[in-house]
């Protein structure tokens, strides 16, 4: 047998297939994971805002049942909230730290009151998700005197960020 032949035979090779993923399925995968993580992210930061702003409202409620007690008791309100800060059950902080809106008004709502004959107030708390329901509950929209404008979130603007109010009477 001569050698230049033997080398002119084709040589066949048992080729497994390489086990493993492409780049390319690598990307398509990574990309997936991150747009469902996105969406769950902004789903939960949501959650979180609409409980806030539920704790919020309830807040200006409890604060107002203070208010009113404060009333029967003193027949006037109270020039400020701190009046409430050693009293553990009247939140008069916001749940992300800041303050309430409280102003002290005249008989009329027409003036701020600084002195101790306060005879109406003004509440509110600054939401972080604006609510079409609270639009026309804005007391500022009416030319109410207190804390018209007196927030960056637009409090008073008719934005549906404002959850406002007056005594219940």
């Amino acid at each position: 047998m001569d050698i230049r032949h033997r080398n002119l035979q084709p040589t066949t090779y048992n080729l497994k297939p390489k086990k493993g993923f492409t780049i390319v399925e690598l990307i398509v995968v990574v990309a997936i994971i991150g747009i469902v993580s996105g969406i769950i992210v902004a789903s939960v930061n949501n959650s979180k805002a609409k409980g806030r702003d539920s704790k919020r409202i309830a807040d200006i409620s409890v604060i107002q049942l203070a208010l009113e007690n404060y009333y029967d008791i003193n027949r006037n309100y109270p020039t400020s909230l701190s009046v409430f800060s050693s009293d553990s059950s009247v939140p008069i902080k916001d749940p992300l730290g800041g303050d309430y809106l409280y102003a002290a008004l005249d008989v009329k709502n027409e003036n701020v009151c600084s002195s101790g004959g306060c005879q109406s107030y003004h509440l509110g708390a600054t939401l972080e998700l604006a609510s079409g329901i609270l639009d026309d509950d804005t007391v500022d929209k009416d030319g109410t005197v207190g804390f018209e404008g007196g927030d960056n979130s637009g409090c008073g603007g008719g934005s549906g960020k404002c959850y406002d109010v007056l005594p219940k009477f």
